[in-house]
C-alpha cells in the first residue's frame, strides 16, 4: 500500500482498499470521467466569444489542430474545428495558447457535452443544458 510506504510508522497496517474484493475495486475505475466525453460549465468569456474552450490535457480528445470534424447538435450536423490563439494572461514572460471549438448560442453557466461518436467517423455529438436561472 502507498500509505505504508510513505509511512514507514504504519508499515504491516493494512490499507482499507486491500482488503476488498476485486470486484469492488474495480468499481472505482467505473466512476472515474469517460474518456469519450468532454463536460464543462460554460464562462462568460465562452458565451460572448461564442466558442468551448477546450483543456490542453483534453486536446486529444478531439481531431488535430485544424482538421474538421462533424459536430451534431439536434440532430443538425455542422462542421467544426480545433482552433486556438494566442495568449499571455499568465504574464508577459509565460506566453501559451489557448484552444477552442466556435459554438453559438452557449450561454454562461450552461452545461455541455461533447461525445465521440463510438462508430468513429470523425463525429461529436453536443448537448447542452442550459442554466435554470439563464432559460
Amino acid at each position: 500500500c502507498l500509505k505504508s510506504y510513505l509511512n514507514p510508522g504504519s508499515f504491516g497496517k493494512t490499507c482499507r482498499h486491500m482488503l476488498q474484493k476485486p470486484e469492488a475495486r474495480t468499481a472505482l475505475w467505473t466512476r472515474m470521467p469517460q474518456k469519450d466525453v468532454y463536460s464543462k460549465k460554460i464562462t462568460s468569456e465562452e458565451e460572448q466569444k461564442n466558442f468551448v474552450l477546450v483543456l490542453k490535457d483534453r486536446l486529444s480528445f478531439f481531431p488535430e489542430q485544424g482538421e474538421t470534424f462533424k459536430l451534431i447538435h439536434n440532430g443538425q450536423p455542422r462542421k467544426a474545428k480545433i482552433e486556438s490563439y494566442l495568449c499571455s494572461c499568465r504574464g508577459p514572460d509565460q506566453p501559451h495558447s489557448h484552444y477552442f471549438v466556435k459554438s453559438k448560442g452557449l450561454r454562461a453557466g450552461d452545461r455541455i457535452t461533447i461525445q465521440r461518436d463510438v462508430k468513429g467517423g470523425g463525429r461529436y455529438f453536443l448537448q447542452i443544458q442550459h442554466h435554470p436561472r439563464r432559460t
